[in-house]
């Protein structure tokens, strides 16, 4: 489901986030600069709330839940990854937020040794179609820290 040039894809749009956050707030820097020649304290104040605004807003709503999904592509392309059969069970439709990353919660059953019925949940990337599994199809999946980075159906 993703490669490396899903990784550099992500990397490339952090990139011009970055950059087209930086020159707003390069400028109200520079207007703050300027307001320390002439001592202007009213403006000096007004510019660094505006720029501590700027930070905050270009941090929490545009690069940082960028740069969590690039963690998390990075993760599944490079990290450990676990390879299990399962039945597929159920899934919602809501998004759920995990480790900063929207994901769509799945439910399948495996059967163990230890219980007949074993319910597990795994995540599917909400930014991807959602698969058409019907109930009860075996699926064999790739996960890194149950979050599905591959899978296939399996024969039979």
């Amino acid at each position: 489901m993703y490669t490396q040039e899903n990784i550099d894809q992500i990397n490339e749009q952090l990139r011009r986030r970055v950059l087209a956050w930086l020159l707003p707030e390069l400028l109200v820097l520079a207007g703050l600069a300027y307001s320390f020649v002439p001592r202007l304290q009213w403006l000096s104040g007004l510019l660094l709330a505006l720029l501590l605004v700027l930070l905050i807003a270009s941090l929490s709503l545009s690069i940082l839940p960028v740069r969590r999904y690039r963690n998390f592509l990075t993760n599944a392309v490079h990290g450990r990854n676990r390879e299990e059969t399962h039945t597929f069970d159920s899934l919602q439709e809501e998004a759920v937020v995990r480790e900063g990353v929207r994901f769509h919660e799945m439910t399948f059953r495996a059967d163990t040794i230890k219980e007949e019925l074993d319910e597990r949940t795994y995540y599917w990337d909400a930014n991807l179609p959602l698969p058409t599994w019907q109930k009860g199809q075996r699926v064999r999946l790739r996960s890194h820290e149950r979050m599905i980075t591959g899978w296939s159906l399996e024969n039979g």
